[in-house]
């Protein structure tokens, strides 16, 4: 009889079972299915869903353009900025050393290329003739003193000594005439016209090599290139950078977008233009209002995280970007939900 009584027991629990399985598995199974698969579902009413992420549309990351330490980083992390505005300042002292260098090769050879362009003074001319006038008087005098050692020689009225002396003073004055008289003539006709050239080709190079020396002075200090906010600050001041290495990221909180993805199963379902819904978990009562603009025409591995670990990234998605008609309240790297509207 206790047996009999055992098995009813059973049979009725199992009864119970299957009821309560019919009534609430299909339940369980789709709260299971979404904590599974976040990033795609198929709500009541057959609308796509699909999980997105806030981000601006001005993403800049800063990077240093040459080696050196930084001596000042003149934002924190929230700041907002200005285009133009200094954020980050590196050590400076040899690139302005050089610039200076290259001020200084430029005064010079400019007015070297003056000089050669306007021609010689008229004084100068006048100086030459005069040195020219001067050294044919000496030269005639040592000349006339070879001349009369060299008589008294052939006499045996002087020594060979006297004579070669008075010749080496001869061939001195002769060489220092040759040097005025050349001096004269060049200014006379002026300077050639390829010293010109050279003078004009030394001008142009040493102002390239000064504009070069300004533009990499101003590489050590990083400007911003937008309105915008530092979103992330990655050193700071006293540390050793290299070329390209990261520094700050600079974000435009006034021009945001959603990038969502939808799982390759749905690709097509979701137009250009489409009307979505997007709520969020930190504002539960709100539904944000917008539109799909742009579909990426190619399918790749899925790139967005989520808070769920049981979330699988082994599928492949599409990206869809979506603007929405107000942003308020909603923050760079928020998680939201997006419901594609039929």
């Amino acid at each position: 009889m206790k047996t009999n009584n055992f098995g009813i027991l059973i049979i009725s629990a199992l009864i119970i079972a299957a009821v309560a399985l019919a009534l609430f598995g299909p339940l369980i199974f789709r709260k299971k299915v979404d904590r599974g698969i976040p990033n795609v579902q198929q709500a009541a009413a057959g609308a796509i869903t699909s999980k997105g992420v806030v981000e601006s549309v001005d993403v800049v990351q800063l990077g240093s353009q040459v080696s050196g330490i930084i001596r000042e980083v003149r934002v924190n992390e929230g700041d907002p900025v200005r285009k133009g505005q200094p954020l980050v300042i590196l050590d400076s002292g040899k690139a302005s050393a050089q610039v200076e260098q290259a001020e200084a090769m430029v005064r010079e050879s400019s007015k070297r290329l003056m000089e050669l362009e306007k021609g010689p003074r008229s004084e100068d001319i006048e100086i030459a003739r005069a040195k020219a006038r001067r050294a044919e008087v000496a030269y005639s005098q040592a000349s006339d003193e070879y001349q009369r050692q060299e008589r008294l020689y052939r006499k045996d009225a002087t020594t060979r000594i006297e004579r070669d002396r008075a010749l080496e003073r001869m061939k001195t004055e002769a060489e220092e005439l040759n040097a005025a008289r050349y001096n004269l003539q060049k200014l006379l006709k002026g300077e050639r016209q390829e010293q010109i050239e050279q003078a004009r080709a030394a001008t142009a190079r040493n102002s390239a090599e000064k504009k070069y020396s300004q533009e990499r002075l101003r590489e050590f200090s990083v400007t911003s290139p937008i309105d915008g906010v530092v979103s992330e600050r990655q050193k700071e001041a006293g540390e050793i950078v290299d070329v390209g290495t990261p520094l700050m990221k600079l974000i435009n909180p006034k021009k945001m977008r959603i990038r969502a993805e939808i799982e390759e199963t749905d690709v097509g379902k979701v137009k250009d233009g489409q009307n979505v819904e997007v709520t969020t978990d930190a504002y539960r009562d709100k539904i944000y209002r917008g539109t799909v603009y742009k579909i990426f025409p190619d399918v790749k591995r899925k790139a967005q995280k989520t808070f769920d670990p049981g979330a699988s990234f082994d599928i492949n998605t599409q990206q869809i970007y979506v603007r929405l008609d107000d942003f308020t309240g909603l923050k760079d790297g928020m998680t939201v939900t997006v419901r594609y509207l039929k």
